[in-house]
Parts: structure tokens; sequence; C-alpha cells
């Protein structure tokens, strides 16, 4: 009987268990079913009853569906209910961000709201066709000998230089920089160089000079510029005078004296002005030998009217007195009175002048000779032709032939030099710091002056001279080439070579005292701050000469060689020397008047501001 109760017991306990557990179960698929119809019915309602939805929806009414599943058709968190006693999971899901910095403007220590901008501005440009074509070309740096400080200007700047070398060469040098109250520069220079030759004793000179440059301010726009200045040479005529000669050395004196005036008007301002004029004008007086003078009055004035679409109307002027006094008794005078009417157009990348040059000479010579210019940039390339015919008239004084050859005694007739010239040159600008040109002209003189000595008289006593000649005409070719290196201030160097071939001369045999090949090469270095040093080199081709009895010759081709530097000891000190003639060979520019050796000199610099 016991062991029948305990079977019953146990098959009661067991099917109490089984019910209770299955009573679980059911509730539980219950209330995930209320779950997921309730969360299908909220995306049904948000998306118009997505077809998507409705896919759900099935999937979850069958007994197969789990979370995962789950998860994969629907993005929305899956929290339990409450009435559940299943632990709550929670499902984060992060999008792919990166954040950004920006700056924000700050008001009151509080970052503003970064606003964006979609709106697009649409700017029209307007460029003439001619200015497609212009090459940017740097302006060139030039190296100076004086170093600026910061930003201070040469206001109230002094230097004191002076030097001694062989041949008992002297030199000094005193240049004063000030500016006045009223805002004008003023600018004073004093000089007195000296040298003795050691072959003959009348081989020695001495040049004293005084200089006066002035800036007067008057406005912004507007300025006077004024010069006076004052020079006197004292020479001997050594050429072809023994070294013994026991003659007074006031024989063979050949002195000049130079002095003069001039002012210029300087217009800033010309931008928005339609007339723009600088005139220049100038008052010079020359004392030569014997008792010879000259004096001599010059204007000019460059005056043009800009108009519209780069037009501009040249209208210069030019006026020239000269009055030479050979003597006392006898005067001359000469004047040109020139006229340069011409019309500058600048349009298809070129520059076109066309105009016309009617002279009045003496009053009583009216020439009327064309003004015809052409430059034009070749395209894609760096080349500037320029092609043109112009005319020039020189005239002549006692100064600038004695420039040309410091020994000629007074001429007895003044003319005026004319110059008729046709011309095409090319330049080339490889790059920012090399530029070259080469250049060819054919030209027409009129009364163009040679030198040559002065026969039939006595050299011994009274040394060898020289005189102009005024050939009446003349034809010739020149060829000219340049070329210019420059890196940043610190280098300089720059070449120059002339070539003049006559092809006709009427009156001379020959072109006396013309250098037919000239070439000139100068090097400007500044290597650091303290250092600045200098170099030339100066070759010609002999001259022809006319020596007794009735023999022309060509004197030999010449070779100089210049050196020299200046170094920084302090803001105030200064050292500087140069040499001249560096292969020590005494050459000849003008027949028998034979040059000094190797020259050094050497010296200080102080200078100082107030």
């Amino acid at each position: 009987m016991k062991p029948l109760l305990k079977y019953i017991f146990l098959l009661m306990l067991l099917f109490c268990m089984s019910s209770h557990s299955y009573a679980k179960k059911t509730q539980r698929k219950k209330a995930k079913t209320s779950f997921v119809k309730k969360t299908n019915n909220q995306q049904h309602s948000k998306k118009g009853k997505s077809k998507k939805s409705k896919t759900v929806n099935k999937k979850i009414v069958t007994n197969k569906a789990n979370l995962t599943e789950l998860l994969k058709e629907t993005t929305v968190a899956v929290e339990p209910s409450k009435a559940d006693s299943v632990p709550e999971k929670v499902i984060t899901i992060l999008s792919a961000f990166k954040p950004q910095l920006r700056n924000l403007a700050k008001i009151g220590f509080v970052n503003a709201t970064a606003i964006t901008d979609t709106n697009d501005i649409v700017l029209n440009y307007q460029v003439p066709s001619q200015n497609l074509s212009f090459q940017y070309r740097p302006i060139a740096l030039v190296p100076r000998s004086i170093r600026i400080d910061s930003l201070v200007s040469l206001k109230n700047v002094s230097s004191l230089k002076v030097g001694y070398g062989n041949y008992l060469h002297q030199y000094i040098n005193l240049n004063v920089n000030t500016t006045d109250q009223w805002n004008n520069s003023h600018s004073i220079a004093v000089y007195n160089e000296s040298y003795t030759g050691t072959d003959n004793h009348l081989q020695k000179q001495r040049d004293i000079g005084a200089r006066y440059i002035g800036d007067q301010y008057l406005n912004a726009s507007n300025s006077l510029q004024t010069q006076v200045f004052y020079q006197h040479s004292q020479r001997y005529r050594y050429g072809l005078v023994p070294d013994a000669s026991n003659l007074p050395e006031s024989n063979y004196e050949h002195n000049f004296s130079h002095y003069g005036a001039s002012v210029g008007w300087l217009n800033f301002n010309t931008k928005f002005k339609l007339i723009n004029l600088n005139p220049i004008a100038k008052i010079e007086q020359f004392e030569g030998i014997p008792d010879a003078t000259d004096t001599w009055l010059e204007i000019k004035n460059p005056m043009y009217l800009m108009f519209k679409n780069n037009t501009k109307l040249n209208l210069d002027l030019l006026y020239s007195f000269n009055q030479y006094n050979p003597s006392g008794l006898i005067h001359q005078k000469n004047t040109i009175l020139k006229f340069d009417p011409s019309i500058t157009i600048e349009k298809w990348g070129s520059k076109i002048t066309v105009g016309a040059s009617p002279v009045w000479i003496n009053k009583d010579d009216y020439q009327f000779l064309p003004n015809v210019h052409f430059q034009k940039k070749l395209t894609d390339s760096n080349y500037l032709v320029k092609v043109g015919w112009s005319s020039s008239f020189n005239n002549n004084h006692y100064a600038s032939l004695a420039i040309q050859n410091p020994w000629i005694m007074p001429v007895s007739e003044m003319k005026i030099t004319t110059v008729d010239k046709k011309y095409i040159n090319l330049e080339v600008s490889a790059d920012k710091r090399l530029d070259y040109s080469f250049g060819i002209s054919f030209n027409d003189y009129k009364n163009l002056p040679f030198f040559n000595r002065i026969l039939g008289t006595d050299v011994t006593s009274a040394g060898l001279k020289y005189q102009a000649i005024f050939e009446s005409k003349a034809t010739t070719i020149e060829m000219d080439a340049n070329l210019r290196y420059q890196f940043s201030d610190r280098l300089l160097f720059v070449n120059k070579l002339t070539y003049k071939q006559f092809n006709l001369i009427k009156d001379n045999s020959k072109p006396w005292g013309v250098l037919p090949i000239e070439f000139n090469s100068n090097l400007n270095w500044l290597p650091n701050e303290k250092w600045i040093l200098d170099a030339s080199l100066i070759y010609w081709s002999g001259a022809a000469q006319f020596k007794e009895p009735n023999k022309a010759y060509n004197l030999k081709n010449t070779m100089v060689l210049n050196a020299g530097f200046t170094y920084k000891l302090t803001s105030n000190w200064s050292i500087w020397g140069k040499a001249e003639n560096l292969l020590d060979k005494p050459y000849e520019r003008w027949a028998d008047y034979p040059s000094l050796g190797l020259q050094i000199i050497a010296g200080v610099v102080y200078s100082f501001r107030k």
C-alpha cells in the first residue's frame, strides 16, 4: 500500500510542475507578441504603411523570429516591457561622424553661430587686348656705396674723404647733405686733387672745384631742382717737351675754368593732368686760352598732352644760344630753335611715334626732318624691336670740345653739328637678372669735329697743341652692344661695346682722333655689409693721327684695368683704396701725350650725421 501511495504522490508533483512551467512560457510569448505589434503599428503610421514594415510583421508573427533577425530588419532600439521579468538590454547604434574645428567669432566670450554663405559673387574684368602682351620687367637696382641704417633718411649726413698715393697724388673731398625746416634738401661738395709725374716735370695737373645741388620743396606735387658749380683745371702741355727744358712753365700753361647754374621744375602729379611739362634752363661760362671765352644758354621743355586710348601728343621744345669769343675782338653767335611735334600711339602691343622736327639754325638756315619711331615686342618672346629715323643738333662750344680733347686750342669758327640717324635695335630680357641688346645705325653727319695736332709750331718752346677740325659731311655705320647682369643689390656687371666705320668723308682723308672700337666694362660687388668692391676695364683701338712730314698713322690699341675697394671699420670710419692702370703700361689717347704708369692711392673716410 505504501509504495502505491508514493507513486501516486510523485505523479501529482510532476503534473503540477509541468503545468506551472507551461503557463509561464505561454505568458512570455503573449507579452512579446503584443510589444512587437505595438512597435510595427508605430512604424506603419510614420512610414505610411511601407512594404518593409509588413514584411517585418509577418516575420515576427512566426515562431522562428529571433532578436538577431529583428535587428537586421529595423534600426529601432528594442526595449522590453516593464512587466517582463527579463533584465533590460540597450542597443546603441553610432553613425560615422567626423568632428571639425571652425574659427567662430566670440561675442561676450560666447561662440557665435557659424553662418554658411552659399551665394556666388560674379566679377567681370575687362582687360584691353594690348595689355595682354605686357611682360613684367623688374626695376634695376644699382648698388650704392652708402647703406642706409634702418629707416633713417639722408637728411643731415656729411663725409670727409682724404687719400694719398704715388706720383705725389693727393685727394680731399668734403660732402655735406642737409635738410632745412621747410623740407628743402641741400648738397654741397668741395674737392681738390693733384699729382706730379716722374718722367717729365711738366706732367702734372691740379683740379679744384665746388658744387651745390638743391631741391626746393614747393608742394606735394612740385619741386625745383637747382645746381651751381665751379671747376678749375691747371695743367701744362708736356707733349714732346724735353724734361731738361729750362723755359718758364708759363710758356706751357693750359688752364681751363668752367662754371654755371641750372634750374629745373619737376612735376610728380602727372597721372590726372592733361598737360605735362618739366622745363629745364641752364647757363654756363667757359674760359680757355688765350683769353678765349664761351657763354651759352639752353632751355629744354619736354611737354605732351595725354588723351584717352593711350594716345599722346608730344610738343617738345629746345632753344640753345651760344656766344663764342676766340679773342677779345671777335664774337660769334650760334642759335638753335627746334620743335618736335609728334603723335605717340600704344596699340596692338606696339608703340608708334610719327612726327617731324622743324629747326631754325642762326635764323637763316631752316630744316625740316622726319621723326619716326616704332617698337614692338615679339609674340611669346622676350625680344623688343625698335626701328626709327630721327635727327639731333649739337650747339658746339669750347667746353664740349675740351672735354673730348683737353689739349685743343681755340677754334677760329665754331659750328653746329647735325646728325641724321636711321637705326634698328634689338633688346632681349633673358631673365630677371640678364639683359642685353644689339643695335645698328646709319648716320649722316654735318660739321662733325675731328681732332689733330697743329703743324708748323715750335713744340719745344710751347708744347704740343691740338685743334678741332669740322668735317662738312661724313657718313658712318655704327654698331653698339650692351650686356647687363644684376644679382639683387649685391652684384652689378655692365658692359658696352661701340664700333664706328666711316664710309664717306668729304674734306679730310681720315677721321682724325675718332676711336673706331671702344669697349667699357664695370663691376660693382657688395660681398657683405662691410666690403664694397669695384673694377673696370677699358679697351679701344688706336685713332688715326697725322704728324710731320705729312705722315698718317694709327695709335696703338689700349687696354686699361682699374680696381678699388671700401671697407667699413665702424659706423663713422671707413678705409678706401684705388689702383689705376694695373698693367703698368703707359698709353696714349692723344699722340705724344703718354699717361702715367700704375697709380695707387688709399685713404680714410669719416662720416657723421647730426
